[in-house]
């Protein structure tokens, strides 16, 4: 393993960062702001403002830690098979939703299911995004870049560092989430850079690789399960709904400039993946060549490869660089969820005209509560990638299908078709969480449970990260029998008032 004591040079880059951070936070803080302002930063982000905080908020330490673990295990597959049909979707969110999204003004997701369907749908969605938005993955991947560079337990590092991030979003909102995204952003993807290359200099690049490597490890649809790689791209499904995404669009100043963001974005993150796909198959390689400990845990591959390779003082950027990853993320999505709480929950279940003190208010308060069910959640799973395959299929199959259906299907949609939807979608999404543990063996490469059984002797083997492969058409079965419900419920009273 390598030194995990840093230089004093080290440290100060890396303390310096933080204070950055506070200092924004202190900066754009206004003691009155009205809620629009606080959540969507009244609407005025521009182009360049909205690639920085895309790009920053989208690929945090879930990409960094969960792609190149991937990338360890499994090789340029990554890449090839992962990163680069996630982009596809981005693609589709470029071109077709982003600008019929923030023509309506909408403030969360949720408020375009109650517009749609009424309000069940909306606070069943609201319960789904606030649970997808809390900082879980962030504060897990703080707590592991604490232990392997600071030696001090992962609770405790994510308990610190995430304090800070949760600190300037209370003070500035969305404005400061963006400005500290800019900075985030060219910290991450500078000092990713200038690791990746010395990294591959150091091993010998992927021509020593290729000579170590297992078989299908550098091709691009790789040797893992095929079924399992479709069910990690079906999670990606997730960017169609993303809370936080669909917040970036709401805030833009149009449709088009969060569709030309979403391009620039396209190609950032597309730079991105490969350095790091490359940066966990040259891990792989430093292991194999004895330079990084052979029982070194899959999360932490990258991470120690650049701390093994780069300079005192580049470590400490390397370092402010992925805290600043981890904050992006952490400050964006405690903001959604702080908004499930105030303007989906709190507004139409108790005070329909709750002023926008009070909006802020318990915005705040959902900010924490948030942060606080993110810090519980982050230490229950060992692999980042589990961890994320979970918070993305309950968010997809509760609102996937509802919202997709709302926005683009113009036919009869019933309010009891989106209660539905959302209902199923989520209970499907539990009770397989809850059985597959219960019925299957822990798999501790994939940090997974695999229930395995015969039929008529054919073996059959289902992984909990097959759970979208149910949860998706059970939501689907439940917006059908609820428009079909909702349309019989209508007929009824009209045939016995001509009776």
């Amino acid at each position: 393993m390598p030194e995990t004591m840093l230089s004093w040079i080290d440290l100060t880059v890396v303390i310096t960062y933080m204070a950055m951070m506070l200092g924004v936070g202190f900066y754009v803080y206004r003691k009155a702001p009205s809620f629009e302002e606080f959540i969507v930063a009244g609407r005025s982000m521009t182009t360049p403002v909205l690639v920085c905080t895309l790009a920053s908020t989208y690929y945090g330490l879930e990409d960094l830690f969960g792609t190149s673990e991937f990338a360890y295990n499994d090789g340029v597959v990554a890449y090839f098979g992962y990163s680069g049909l996630s982009l596809s979707i981005f693609l589709f969110a470029a071109l077709v939703l982003a600008k019929r999204l923030r023509s309506e003004n909408f403030v969360s997701l949720p408020e375009i299911l109650e517009r749609h369907y009424g309000r069940e749908s909306g606070l069943i969605s609201a319960v789904a995004s606030f649970a997808y938005s809390i900082p879980a993955l962030s504060l897990f991947a703080l707590g592991r870049v604490c232990e392997v560079t600071f030696g001090i337990d992962a609770w405790i590092g994510a308990m610190v560092l995430g304090a800070i991030g949760l600190t300037y979003t209370l003070m500035g909102g969305l404005l400061a989430v963006a400005i500290t995204d800019a900075i985030q952003f060219v910290l991450m993807m500078t000092t990713l850079a200038i690791g990746i290359v010395l990294l591959m200099g150091d091993v010998g690049g992927f021509a020593a690789v290729e000579a170590i490597a297992p078989e299908g490890y550098l091709s691009p649809l790789g040797a893992m399960p095929f079924w399992l790689l479709i069910a990690y791209v079906a999670t990606l499904l997730s960017v169609l709904v993303d809370p936080g995404f669909y917040q970036r669009i709401f805030a833009a100043r149009s449709g088009r400039q969060a569709r030309n963001a979403i391009l620039i974005a396209i190609a950032l993150w597309l730079a991105y993946d490969w350095l790091v796909t490359a940066g966990g198959v040259m891990a792989k390689a430093a292991v194999y060549q004895g330079a990084l400990p052979a029982d070194l845990h899959s999360n932490d591959a990258l991470l120690a490869a650049m701390i093994f390779v780069l300079p005192v003082g580049l470590v400490g950027v390397f370092l402010a660089g992925v805290l600043a990853t981890a904050m992006s993320t952490m400050d964006s999505y405690s903001l959604v969820a702080g908004t499930n709480l105030s303007y989906d929950l709190y507004r139409p279940l108790r005070n329909p005209d709750a002023t926008d003190r009070e909006l802020i208010r318990y915005t705040k308060i959902g900010i924490v509560t948030a942060w606080l069910s993110g810090f519980a959640l982050a230490f229950v799973f060992d692999h980042i990638m589990a961890l994320w395959v979970f918070m993305a299929t309950g968010l997809t199959s509760t609102v996937l299908v509802p919202i997709m259906a709302g926005v683009f299907w113009k036919g009869k949609k019933t309010p009891l078709a989106g209660t539905l939807s959302c209902a199923t979608g989520l209970v499907a999404t539990i009770i397989f969480y809850v059985v597959i543990p219960l019925l299957g063996v822990e798999n501790e490469i994939y940090g997974t449970y695999i229930w395995s059984f015969s039929i008529a002797g054919v073996s059959f083997d289902v992984w909990q990260e097959y759970a979208l492969y149910f949860t998706l058409p059970m939501s689907f079965l439940g917006f059908l029998v609820g428009n079909l419900l909702g349309e019989e419920s209508r007929r009824t009273p009209d045939k016995e008032a001509s009776a």
